[in-house]
């Protein structure tokens, strides 16, 4: 985790991320994945990390040519960022230079295959704000990333 706002692709642990919620869901998605490189979707339920629910989005990796379909906008995320993604195109980010990073962002992790967090900050209705963040891939054949979670949790 980079704290100058600058993400760098790297393997985490979980005491790399400050944030409990996310260092939980963290060793969740690890426990999910076992002996495999990344989880499938099929194996993690939501229920499972409802104490997180709200601040998760969940993006299908769509191909050919590559983009990111927003499955789920958590609420609490939505409420910050003043709109709802859900069934919405990273690429409908309504901010430039966020969509640019969030896309930037997906795009990496669906090159390298590993987890990221990371510090960053966001500019939400006039104020800039500080977050941690924690993205994690999951693949439905074992090989290739189908699926992103994002979990982000303002200061």
């Amino acid at each position: 985790m980079n704290a100058g706002g600058a993400a760098e692709q790297h393997v985490i642990s979980a005491a790399d991320i400050q944030d409990a919620r996310l260092r939980r869901l963290y060793e969740y998605w690890r426990d999910k994945k076992g002996g495999r490189r990344f989880p499938a979707r099929r194996d993690i339920d939501p229920l499972d990390f409802a104490y997180v629910l709200g601040h998760v989005m969940l993006l299908d990796v769509l191909r050919d040519p590559l983009r990111f379909r927003v499955r789920v906008h958590g609420t609490d995320m939505v409420m910050r960022a003043g709109y709802d993604l859900t069934g919405k195109l990273v690429s409908d980010v309504p901010t430039t230079d966020y969509r640019r990073y969030v896309h930037e962002r997906c795009e990496g992790l669906v090159s390298t295959g590993e987890p990221l967090a990371l510090r960053h900050t966001r500019t939400l209705k006039g104020r800039t704000r500080g977050y941690e963040a924690l993205w994690l891939p999951f693949s439905d054949d074992g090989q290739q990333v189908t699926m992103l979670l994002c979990a982000l949790i303002y200061d």
